[in-house]
């Protein structure tokens, strides 16, 4: 560790802010064991993204001009552009996009999620999800089925093809869908997540449980449902949508922590983590206090297992997308004793996972025990990445993903820490924003 850290740690924690630090964080973590995400509607991306309009694209990781984007979040650009007919023809679009005229935003500055590219436009139907606890209100993008999953806003792909299953997607699947959650009065995903961590997820790689939960309370509803000018194909097409499409409930556990950490963006002398995400160059971290500055580094590579033996790390990005906000809740990475067979894909057994579990609790304010976890004894997962115990020991928080290709889709699936760079810079402007001298 940089000893000039470790200094301004101790100077941090000898100063009259120390206390303020300690109930801050506190608060902090209370508001991320405390949430309570509800699904409640399906709306258009420009209904419900703040500052998503006409000629608005979002991607995913810290802010990034277009010169430096991956080919992967440029060919992101163009496909919004073709999608939302601001272009016509590719050609067109590339120059749209390098005109200056397309407005780029990081999904992590609006109240939105950028798994994968992160790619989100107006006319995207998004799953609506309200923290009850904090108030907080966020948009996922759903998965675009089994045919073109990772599709446009994962893989930033346009096609015809894509374009129209987005429209019947909006106008033909997500109607009985909304009329679903409206007649129920919200679904809760809460007791979704505790079920599902105890049942083998740790809700960032795996969700096989969570989607069999999720389809247990929602398919016999659906199913029984008589809806005026809705005749019963479409209803049982939405069925099938969700029972074929694998990681369905991906979308409303990413909702439900973006909720979550929302509710901790600008409170005061906080050092836990906020927001965390990746654009494939750079990877970056908010931290509470310090509201929506990004704090950034390199980003790291994925290590874990190749779906093929012909995939290697030349084929790879770095990390790319903002689905690690289920670490910065306490999941994933987090939760890694839940959920060995994800940990096996780094050859790990289950003595590994929890220790990966243990670890992290090191870094963390609490233990979420609202989600009890068998392997754990029944103690919940860490939650509340702190600032300041990251720096003390030298421990960087953990993130389980899918390696992304170069040209979009997935390779494999692993583990990457965090850059301490990021924490170092983070703690630097803590100190400048507090008056802690350096």
């Amino acid at each position: 560790m940089n000893q000039k850290y470790i200094a301004l740690v101790q100077k941090i924690e000898a100063s009259g802010l120390w206390e303020e630090i300690l109930k801050a964080n506190h608060a902090a973590a209370a508001c991320l064991v405390d949430a309570d995400p509800v699904w409640i509607d399906i709306l258009p991306a420009g209904e419900i993204i703040e500052g998503l309009g006409e000629y608005t694209v979002t991607h995913s990781g810290p802010p990034i001009d277009v010169e430096h984007m991956t080919a992967l979040h440029k060919r992101g650009m163009v496909s919004a552009c073709l999608l939302e007919g601001w272009a016509k023809t590719e050609a067109e679009a590339l120059r749209l996009v390098e005109s200056g005229k397309l407005n780029i935003i990081s999904a992590l500055d609006a109240n939105t999620v950028g798994s994968g590219t992160g790619i989100i436009t107006q006319s995207v139907a998004m799953f609506v999800v309200k923290d009850r606890n904090n108030g907080k209100v966020t948009g996922t993008f759903p998965a675009e089925g089994v045919k073109f999953q990772g599709g446009f806003c994962g893989w930033g792909l346009y096609s015809p093809e894509i374009a129209e299953n987005l429209k019947y997607m909006r106008e033909w699947l997500f109607p009985p869908l909304r009329e679903l959650v409206k007649s129920i009065g919200g679904l809760p995903i809460k007791p979704i997540l505790a079920e599902s961590l105890q049942m083998g997820d740790e809700n960032h790689t795996r969700q096989t449980a969570a989607d069999y939960i999720f389809q247990h309370q929602v398919v016999p509803k659906l199913a029984e449902m008589e809806i005026p000018g809705m005749t019963r194909r479409q209803i049982l097409d939405a069925i099938h949508y969700i029972t074929e499409t694998p990681r369905f409930f991906y979308c409303l556990g990413q909702g439900a922590c973006r909720t979550a950490t929302l509710g901790n963006s600008g409170r005061e002398y906080s050092t836990v983590v906020s927001a965390m995400g990746g654009n494939g160059v750079e990877f970056g971290i908010k931290i509470a206090a310090l509201g929506d500055r990004w704090f950034t580094a390199k980003a790291p590579y994925i290590h874990g297992k190749y779906n093929s033996a012909a995939f290697n790390i030349d084929m790879q990005l770095p990390w790319i997308g903002d689905s690690c906000t289920v670490e910065c809740a306490g999941m994933g990475g987090l939760a890694a004793g839940a959920s060995p067979i994800v940990c096996s894909l780094r050859g790990l057994g289950i003595e590994e996972a929890i220790a990966q579990t243990r670890e992290m609790e090191k870094i963390t304010v609490v233990k979420n025990n609202s989600y009890p976890i068998p392997n754990l004894g029944f103690d919940g997962p860490p939650c509340a990445i702190d600032l300041i115990k990251v720096m003390k020991t030298g421990i960087t928080p953990c993130m389980h993903g899918g390696m992304i290709a170069k040209d979009g889709g997935i390779l494999g699936a692993g583990m990457a820490r965090i850059p301490m760079e990021c924490f170092e810079k983070a703690l630097a402007a803590f100190a400048e924003k507090y008056g802690v001298a350096q």
